[in-house]
């Protein structure tokens, strides 16, 4: 059983994965996004931010659509990641 610190911080994660979930957007270009370094020891909004990319573990890839928030999420982990043009 988890603690009640536990539990908050996870609540939190959720609260942000749910309010950061991406939105429909009108443009058809998509990037290739790679973890490439480890989500161990960032902040908890780092590890969201992985989560709604759609990125688990290092070496993992995702398609994601071009969108102000997809942007956003790629410039918070921009130093753990790689992102090509698909």
């Amino acid at each position: 059983m988890a603690s009640r610190k536990a539990r908050k911080k996870n609540m939190q994660i959720e609260d942000l994965v749910r309010r950061m979930s991406a939105a429909e957007g009108s443009s058809d270009k998509q990037y290739r996004v790679t973890l490439q370094g480890s989500p161990i020891g960032g902040t908890h909004s780092q590890r969201a931010t992985l989560e709604c990319l759609g990125l688990r573990g290092r070496g993992s890839q995702a398609l994601v659509k071009d969108t102000p928030q997809a942007r956003g999420r790629i410039r918070t982990v921009a130093h753990l990641i790689v992102v090509e043009e698909a």
